[in-house]
């Protein structure tokens, strides 16, 4: 097979969702080593021929599409990360429409100027904002100490790591609980459980826990987004809360999505096993399913079980990624302002672009809104330091 047919199928197998992981480190590789722009772009045009140009845009915006395509130098902080998400930095795939697909490339020379920006830029964080409630209503911040103690509650202490990490160790006589706080605008923060269990926390999340585990079960209560590790104790079974909605855990590996401005809570199951309850209807789900239990009115008809689920686009906030698989604009926009801490408006009427894909999210606000409204009838516009307001485009 000529390279040309080679990468015509590589880009045909990722689009699909069907290539195998060593056929997309091939694609990436080719990507990050591509001498010549404008041969990348041609074997690109060859693959979107017909069925995967944009049949619903002109040919004006179809070359500001693929100026946009252009070979990336993978940076050596990305390097590390692992191959997956090194393919991730290197590009951004965003679907218009049903049927309609383009590749961007995450190394833009000038940015298209559609985004006003305020004088200081909002970054992505940096650092943790994270604090610990303790029982006695003492607050604190876990960016206070490099390493070292941040408390002790009788025998128990709480410990930070060189690694960031916080650490419940030691046994108490009665149950208290802490709360950990991960605010909007900051960074992932992984705390161990006294039992051993890891937690991890997205940025507007929290949770509410026992300093040490009494009795004959482990229950915790999530707001937000976690990610749980639980350590096997057949003789304390582990539950996670948000409302009516119950998981007992079996010892296993899973991710809970639970804001309030979704419409359904997803509890992603990635190893062991998991009985999701919504106080009337309950499901057992497997390694790869997602239980999703709708906040609505109707109870009765609000638990169902989706097979397959996308276990990459579910993990990518814990693996330093946005991932969006046919995500409308509302709902790429809501990840957005949890993680830069900013307020969303919308410009009249809300227009019907669905986005694929995967972006690094150690990008400032300014450049990843470029990347998104580039190539959509969509403009970005900063109104201060913390309020993004939504244009559409009609020209």
């Amino acid at each position: 097979m000529q390279q040309s047919d080679r990468l015509t199928y590589l880009f045909q197998q990722y689009l699909d969702k069907t290539c195998t992981r060593q056929e997309r480190e091939e694609l990436f590789q080719y990507i990050s080593e591509a001498q010549n722009d404008q041969e990348l772009k041609k074997q690109i045009e060859v693959t979107f021929n017909g069925k995967f140009l944009l049949h619903n845009q002109d040919h004006e915006q179809a070359d500001l599409i693929f100026q946009n395509i252009i070979a990336a130098e993978t940076q050596p902080s990305v390097r590390r990360m692992g191959f997956w998400k090194y393919a991730a930095a290197a590009s951004i795939v965003l679907a218009v429409g049903v049927s309609s697909y383009f590749l961007l490339f995450n190394k833009i020379e000038k940015p298209s100027e559609i985004v006003t920006t305020s004088p200081k830029d909002v970054e992505a964080p940096k650092y943790t904002r994270a604090i610990i409630t303790l029982a006695d209503g003492r607050t604190v911040a876990i960016d206070s100490v490099t390493s070292g103690m941040l408390a002790q509650q009788s025998d128990v202490t709480v410990t930070k790591t060189a690694n960031g990490k916080i650490v419940y160790g030691g046994n108490a006589d009665e149950i208290v609980y802490n709360t950990l706080t991960n605010p909007r605008g900051s960074k992932v923060i992984d705390m161990q459980l006294a039992d051993g269990s890891h937690v991890w926390l997205n940025a507007g999340s929290s949770v509410t826990y026992p300093i040490a585990f009494i009795g004959n079960e482990r229950k915790v209560e999530i707001t937000g987004e976690a990610y749980f590790e639980v350590a096997h104790d057949a003789t304390k079974p582990f539950f996670v809360s948000k409302g009516d909605m119950h998981v007992q855990v079996f010892g296993t590996h899973f991710n809970v999505n639970a804001y309030e401005d979704e419409s359904d809570i997803k509890i992603t199951l990635l190893e062991g096993a998991v009985k999701v309850s919504n106080g009337i209807n309950e499901g057992l789900l497997k390694p790869g399913q997602q239980a999703r239990v709708a906040t609505g009115s109707n109870p009765s008809a609000s638990l169902r079980v989706i097979s397959n689920a996308d276990l990459e686009t579910v993990m990518a906030w814990k693996n330093g990624l946005f991932s969006f698989d046919n995500a409308d604009l509302p709902a790429v926009m809501r990840q957005l302002s949890r993680w830069y801490d900013i307020e969303i408006e919308y410009s009249g009427e809300v227009p019907d672009i669905r986005f694929q894909g995967e972006i690094l999210k150690d990008l400032s606000l300014s450049q990843l809104l470029n990347g998104l409204g580039s190539s959509t009838r969509i403009h970005f516009k900063m109104e201060g330091s913390n309020k993004v307001i939504i244009l559409l485009n009609k020209n």
